[in-house]
């Protein structure tokens, strides 16, 4: 499977880098982390990880001249880098990992399939909520708010990021990576992930200074954790 993923990750990442979706190094280690998640979690589990990429690139190129105007958008031209990749892809390798590693395969793919759906749910959520979002409000006060600011959400946005995600469980669902009640705490998982980065942002804002790919991974790492114990409460 390793030898397939190593195929199967350089064609895309040789695409998506002529698409303009990824820098150079979120190419390299875009192929070296989506060969290891081929290696250990096989097509299904990658799949995951594809759907994700597909969704957040397409939402990030949507309005970007607007959210470019606003100083929010994604840097160079909405290309991602290695950060981007060890942010989004980390917590859901090592579930994908401790699938194979421990007695509890069916309770980590689940939380592998939770982090990336946290990580659709999160990204897909900010790019159309900056995008095309009427009304952002703090997620703690619901002050309303500047698109852009930490903590902020809106209607469009959020409901955008549950469809992602719902996107990313219906996938697993029908590959058969998960069961009926894994697909509903996927989905479950990564709201509650997104749901925490926001909170987290709009907490601190800007007090801790975290850095924005150590957040992303800290919601795909609680989304998959959140994901896995549903699963276990309704297994």
């Amino acid at each position: 499977q390793f030898a397939w993923g190593a195929l199967v990750n350089g064609a895309l990442a040789l695409a998506a880098l002529a698409a303009r979706g990824v820098g150079r190094s979120g190419a390299i280690w875009g192929w070296v982390l989506g060969t290891a998640l081929f290696g250990l979690a096989g097509w299904r589990g990658f799949l995951m990880l594809l759907v994700f990429f597909v969704l957040g690139t397409a939402t990030t190129k949507c309005g970007y001249a607007k959210k470019a105007a606003l100083g929010i958008a994604q840097d160079r031209g909405g290309r991602r880098g290695a950060r981007n990749a060890f942010a989004n892809v980390s917590a859901g390798l090592i579930f994908a990992f401790l699938a194979v590693s421990t007695g509890h395969p069916a309770l980590m793919t689940v939380a592998m399939a939770a982090a990336f759906a946290t990580a659709t749910c999160d990204t897909v959520s900010s790019e159309i909520g900056q995008a095309y979002g009427r009304r952002h409000y703090l997620i703690t006060t619901f002050r309303r708010v500047r698109p852009g600011t930490d903590g902020a959400v809106s209607l469009e946005g959020t409901l955008s990021g549950w469809v992602g995600a719902a996107l990313v469980a219906a996938v697993a669902r029908g590959v058969g990576l998960v069961d009926l009640p894994g697909a509903a705490a996927v989905l479950v998982g990564a709201i509650a992930g997104a749901t925490f980065e926001s909170y987290l942002d709009a907490a601190t804002h800007g007090r801790l200074r975290l850095d924005n790919e150590l957040v992303n991974f800290l919601n795909t790492l609680v989304g998959g954790l959140a994901g896995a114990a549903l699963y276990a409460f309704l297994s």
